[in-house]
């Protein structure tokens, strides 16, 4: 890889794979916005507890809306710093599976528990597989 690929910015020198998670990672966030007032009111299970309101309201905010457009804005920018990030958030989304998987697991089901945990296992397995791209 020449200098110039290893700066250059956008949409263009992004991995495949990376590519993928990043139209996923919009769509999550676009679906997250209009899903807010309904997880306000019907809860969200978040380490064993249901959060009703606006503290739910606030979890989707973060962890559904602002996380992944902030990795992918340092994706876009290969800030170094949106690997960590974004393996940090993938990790608080996949234990709070596994806790979930223990406490909730009667009113939730057990697909709406593994089926997004492996899901986010596989986001985090590809982000930190390509993780070179933003060194």
């Amino acid at each position: 890889m020449n200098e110039n690929n290893r700066t250059e910015k956008g949409w263009k020198p992004i991995p495949l794979s990376l590519k993928i998670l990043f139209v996923v990672f919009v769509l999550w966030a676009i679906g997250s916005v209009f899903a807010i007032s309904e997880r306000s009111e019907s809860g969200l299970p978040f380490f064993g507890m249901y959060l009703y309101g606006s503290y739910a309201s606030l979890i989707v905010l973060l962890l559904d809306v602002m996380a992944p457009l902030t990795f992918l804005f340092a994706l876009w920018n290969r800030k170094s710093w949106g690997v960590s990030f974004a393996l940090t958030y993938i990790a608080v989304f996949i234990l709070n599976g596994v806790v979930a998987y223990f406490t909730v697991r009667e009113q939730l089901g057990i697909p709406q528990i593994l089926i997004p945990s492996i899901v986010n296992v596989i986001f985090l397995l590809v982000i930190y597989k390509t993780r070179s791209y933003t060194k």
